[in-house]
């Protein structure tokens, strides 16, 4: 009789561990299936969030209403509701990492945004005798963009502005 003790004692021991290793991987599958859902959809709500942020700076006066590279408290390239060439040209120069280092990520503060934006135009807009067909910066490869779409005035004709935030 003590023989077949032993093998009950064994196989008990057996199911515990393996109820135990079974629980274990239950419990992963679900902290990683939930933060997983969690995580994009917490992502896509603050692109979108900071998209329109974007949009209703870009497509108003700004502050002050005349406001340049070194008094800019809000970014706004609009004047009586059409696009400021002026303002437009500045706001480009904010960007342009060759003319003012640095600058770029100052426009992000400005925003109030964390992740990188690029505004492209339906239509080239001049700036200082060249034709620009976006502003800010693009990513080859986002892992997640958002594009929120406006519409403005440029030159007595409609355009429309793609904004895009990326991560």
């Amino acid at each position: 009789m003590r023989m077949i003790e032993k093998r009950a004692q064994g196989w008990g021991f057996d199911l515990v561990v393996a109820s135990i290793i079974f629980s274990f991987a239950i419990i992963l599958f679900y902290i990683f299936a939930f933060n997983y859902s969690t995580g994009g959809e917490e992502t896509f709500n603050n692109l979108a969030y900071e998209g329109q942020l974007v949009a209703e700076s870009i497509l108003s006066e700004g502050y002050p209403p005349d406001w340049n590279n070194n008094s800019v408290v809000r970014i706004g390239i609009l004047s009586g509701n059409k696009i400021n060439q002026t303002k437009l040209e500045r706001f480009y120069n904010m960007t342009n990492v060759a003319l003012n280092p640095g600058e770029y990520n100052r426009t992000k503060v400005l925003f109030n945004i964390a992740h990188d934006y690029n505004i492209s135009f339906s239509s080239p807009v001049n700036i200082l005798g060249s034709e620009v067909y976006s502003i800010g910066r693009t990513k080859p490869n986002p892992e997640n963009l958002i594009r929120v779409t406006r519409f403005s005035i440029y030159n007595n004709k409609p355009i429309t502005l793609d904004i895009d935030v990326s991560t």
